[in-house]
């Protein structure tokens, strides 16, 4: 039958040897939410921030780093999704610094208006979830029981200062 006469024609039949592509494999763990080549969770049993970070450890990463502005949306809007403010990777460090629990460097900080104070001792850096601060940071004190975000690297391990100090890693950007 010809098609250019106008004629309407529905054709029936099974198509032979094609078959749908397997599901893609999450490069992630059960639970957790790719992005880039990280892969995020929000636990939401509470816990002290050293207890969180032993309960990310357990699992293959870290407390939450953020290093970018992208990834700092990601995590605020997808994996937070205003549900409890909770604990990331960020810590004071003796000497007023801040540094990120799995070695990376401190590129990138979203603080809330007027943060951090180092208020009564205020050591570690938790999320804010409601609306008015969404996604700020805040500096609270360690003991306190949070939910948390655990960050496993789904890719090659990128810190380049594991085997340097804190203070004097450089990092070089190849474009």
């Amino acid at each position: 039958a010809s098609c250019s006469k106008g004629r309407k024609m529905i054709l029936r039949g099974t198509a032979s040897g094609i078959q749908p592509p397997p599901p893609t494999k999450s490069p992630c763990p059960d639970g957790y939410i790719a992005w880039y080549l990280n892969c995020y969770k929000l636990v939401e049993e509470l816990a002290t921030w050293n207890d969180a970070q032993d309960a990310c450890k357990k699992q293959g990463g870290n407390l939450a780093s953020i290093d970018m502005s992208y990834d700092q949306a990601f995590v605020a809007g997808v994996v937070l999704q205003g549900k409890a403010d909770a604990w990331i990777g960020l810590r004071r460090m003796v000497d007023g610094s801040y540094s990120w629990s799995d070695g990376w460097p401190v590129f990138f900080t979203q603080w809330g208006p007027g943060e951090p104070t180092n208020h009564r001792q205020e050591g570690c850096v938790s999320m804010h979830a409601s609306k008015w601060f969404h996604g700020t940071w805040n500096d609270t004190k360690c003991d306190h029981a949070k939910p948390y975000i655990c960050k496993i690297s789904s890719g090659t391990t990128r810190s380049p200062c594991k085997a340097l100090t804190r203070h004097s890693c450089t990092l070089l950007l190849l474009l």
